[in-house]
C-alpha cells in the first residue's frame, strides 16, 4: 500500500514500462534509483546523510562508502514527529517513523546532467512535525517546470530531528552542548551535497536553501548561522512564513520545567545522569513524551547561534546573500479568546511567542486600534468573530506584524544593504477550499508553490487560475535558484487571464516586492497598518508584477 500511494501520489508514475533504473556512482556509494516516466525525470530517494544518531547528541556525516551499491527507490524513515500532519501519513501510509531518519532525496531531470543549480527544501511544521515523504512537498511538479521553463534545476528534501529529540534544552544540554540538534542535522545535509550533488549532475557552488515556516526559521538561522560564515553550503535562500527573526530564544529558566517533566516521566529525573538515562528509554516510552504541548524551539548556544537574530541582523554578523522572503497577509499567529487589553497584554507579555515588557505591550496596544476595519483578517470590513474573541482581528493583525511581517522587513532590509537581489512578495491568494476560509492564513501558499494536484491533504484544486498560479510560482522560485532571479519566468506562456506590468523601478516602502495573486501594494489595508519594531524600506527593485484581469491597480 505504501509503495503505491509513493507512485500514484508522490510521483504519479507509470508502472506499465519502466525503463532500466538510473544509477549514480560517487564517492558516497551506487546509488539505485527510480526513473519517474511521466516527469522524465530521476529520482534517488532515502539517502542517508548521516548514520543512525545517538540520541540527544549531534549528528555526523556518513562515512563515503564508494563501492557499496545502495537502494534509492523508495523514501527513507522519517524523524519521529508528534502532530495531526504526522498523524495523517502514519495512518494513510505515506511514511513510518524512527530515530534513523537522517536521509535526503534527489530528484532531477532524467538522464546526464553537469552543473544544475541546485533547490534544497527544508520542511516546516512547528520543529515538531514534518517529513520529506509528505506528498505536498513532491518535488516533480518544481523541477517539471523549471525544465518547460528551460532553467532546469535538481531538488532536494532533507529530514532533520523534530521536537525534543531536535530541540531538547535545559541546563543538562546546554552543558554537554547538544542544542540545537535539528538545526545541526540540516548542516550535515548541507555538507552531504556539497561533497557529492555534482555526482548527481549538479553544482555545489548553485545551492538554494529554501523553506517554509519553521524550515523558514531553520533558513534565517543558517544565514545567521557562526555569525555568517555558511561555510560555502549555499548561494541563496527562498523564505516563505519565516525568517532570521522567528520564535523566542528562551533560556533554560524556561526550558527546564520541560526537560524535568520528561525526565521524571521516563523515571530519569533523580538519576546522576538524566541526560544519559533519556538516551536509553525506549522510543515507544519517550516518544509521545517529546511533546505533550511542550514546544521546543532553537536556543542560543554560543556558536551555530551565537546572538540574537535581531542582533545578528543589525550588526552584519550574517550571510550575504541573494533572497526571496515573504509572508501570507494573514498568517494568523494569535490566539483565540483575546476580549480585552488585558487579555491582549497577558498574552504579549507571557507567551511563548511574545516575551514583551508590560510597557513595550501598552505601546503595541495603542499602535493597533481595536477596529476590526484594519484588524486581520484583512478585507472583511466590519465582519467580526466573537466566538475567537471580541479582539480577535486587533490581536491577530499585532501577532501576524510581530512574528511575521517585521522581522521579514528587517531581512529584506539589512540584506539589501549589500546585495541588489533582494526580493519580496506578500501572498495573497487563498488556499483551496470546499468553505470558505477566513483570510489568507498560514501554509496558504504551499499547495501552489509545489503544485502537486494529486495530493489531497492540503488541495491545490483544479481551477485554470489556481494551476496557472502555481506554475508561475513554481517557475518564479526555480528561476531564481537558477540564476538569481524570479523574473525569468516565461510570463508569455502563462494563461491569458492572467498579464503582466513590467515595471522598471518599483519603489517598496510599505510592502515591497509583488504580491500574489495579485494587486500591487498600492492604497490597500496593508499600506495603512504599521510595524511596530522596524523601519520601512527604502529600496527599489527591478521587479514584475503579475496582475489579475479585473483588478484595479
Amino acid at each position: 500500500m505504501f509503495l503505491q500511494r509513493l507512485l500514484i501520489l508522490a510521483f504519479a508514475t507509470s508502472v506499465c514500462s519502466l525503463p532500466a533504473e538510473p544509477v549514480v556512482h560517487s564517492r558516497a556509494g551506487i546509488y539505485h534509483g527510480r526513473h519517474l516516466s511521466n516527469f522524465n525525470q530521476d529520482a534517488f530517494l532515502g539517502i542517508k546523510f548521516a548514520p543512525e544518531p545517538v540520541r540527544f547528541t549531534p549528528s555526523v556525516l556518513n562515512h563515503d562508502s564508494p563501492k557499496t551499491h545502495f537502494n534509492a527507490s523508495s523514501y527513507g524513515t522519517d524523524c519521529y514527529g508528534i502532530g495531526t500532519d504526522t498523524n495523517q501519513l502514519v495512518s494513510r501510509g505515506f511514511t513510518t517513523l524512527g530515530e534513523d531518519c537522517l536521509n535526503l532525496n534527489i530528484v532531477k531531470p532524467a538522464g546526464e546532467t553537469k552543473g544544475l543549480p541546485v533547490l534544497l527544501w527544508i520542511y516546516g511544521g512547528g520543529w515538531t512535525q514534518g517529513a520529506t515523504s509528505d506528498p505536498r512537498y513532491n518535488l516533480s511538479y518544481v523541477v517539471e517546470q523549471s525544465v518547460l521553463n528551460n532553467k532546469p534545476v535538481i531538488g532536494v528534501s532533507i529530514n532533520y530531528r523534530l521536537a525534543a529529540f531536535g530541540f531538547l534544552y535545559s541546563k543538562e544540554i546546554a552543558e554537554s552542548h547538544n542544542e540545537n540538534l535539528g538545526l545541526r542535522d540540516q548542516r550535515v545535509a548541507l555538507k552531504w551535497i556539497n561533497r557529492h550533488i555534482s555526482s548527481f549532475g549538479g553544482d555545489p557552488d548553485k545551492v538554494t536553501i529554501w523553506g517554509e515556516s519553521a524550515g523558514a526559521y531553520s533558513v534565517g538561522d543558517h544565514i545567521n548561522a557562526y555569525n555568517g560564515n555558511n561555510e560555502g553550503l549555499f548561494r541563496a535562500a527562498i523564505l516563505e512564513s519565516g525568517g532570521s527573526v522567528g520564535p523566542p530564544l528562551n533560556g533554560t529558566a524556561w526550558y527546564q520545567p520541560m526537560y524535568d517533566k520528561i525526565a521524571a516521566a521516563t523515571g530519569c529525573g533523580n538519576r546522576t545522569d538524566s541526560l544519559a538515562c533519556l538516551r536509553k528509554v525506549p522510543i515507544e516510552t519517550i516518544g509521545p513524551l517529546a511533546y505533550q504541548g511542550l514546544e521546543w524551539f532553537h536556543a542560543l548556544d554560543g556558536t551555530f547561534i551565537p546572538r540574537y537574530g535581531q542582533e545578528s541582523l543589525v550588526t552584519g554578523r550574517f550571510a550575504k546573500i541573494p533572497i526571496i522572503v515573504g509572508t501570507n497577509t494573514d498568517e494568523g499567529f494569535g490566539v483565540n479568546g483575546v476580549n480585552t487589553d488585558s487579555d491582549a497584554i497577558s498574552q504579549l507579555t507571557h507567551s511563548k511567542r511574545y516575551v514583551l515588557t508590560e510597557p513595550e505591550a501598552q505601546e503595541v496596544l495603542k499602535r493597533y486600534p481595536n477596529d476590526p476595519v484594519v484588524g486581520s483578517p484583512y478585507g472583511w470590513g466590519n465582519r467580526t468573530w466573537p466566538e475567537y474573541g471580541l479582539q480577535f482581528k486587533r490581536f491577530q493583525s499585532m501577532a501576524t506584524d510581530i512574528t511575521m511581517f517585521a522581522p521579514r522587513r528587517l531581512l529584506a532590509q539589512q540584506m539589501s544593504k549589500f546585495k541588489s537581489n533582494v526580493y519580496s512578495y506578500r501572498w495573497d491568494a487563498p488556499k483551496y477550499n470546499t468553505t470558505t476560509s477566513i483570510g489568507i492564513n498560514h501554509f496558504s501558499e504551499i499547495p501552489f508553490v509545489f503544485g502537486n494536484p494529486e495530493q489531497d491533504l492540503t488541495p491545490l484544486g483544479n481551477s485554470t487560475e489556481n494551476i496557472e498560479l502555481s506554475r508561475l510560482v513554481m517557475r518564479m522560485w526555480t528561476s531564481f535558484a537558477h540564476d538569481l532571479d524570479p523574473n525569468g519566468h516565461g510570463g508569455e506562456s502563462i494563461h491569458e487571464d492572467l498579464y503582466f506590468y513590467h515595471i522598471k523601478e518599483f519603489s517598496a516602502n510599505t510592502n515591497i516586492g509583488i504580491q500574489f495573486p495579485i494587486l500591487l501594494n498600492g492604497p490597500n489595508m496593508a499600506k495603512s497598518r504599521r510595524t511596530l519594531y522596524f523601519e520601512k524600506i527604502k529600496v527599489t527593485w527591478k521587479q514584475t508584477l503579475i496582475v489579475k484581469k479585473g483588478l484595479h491597480i
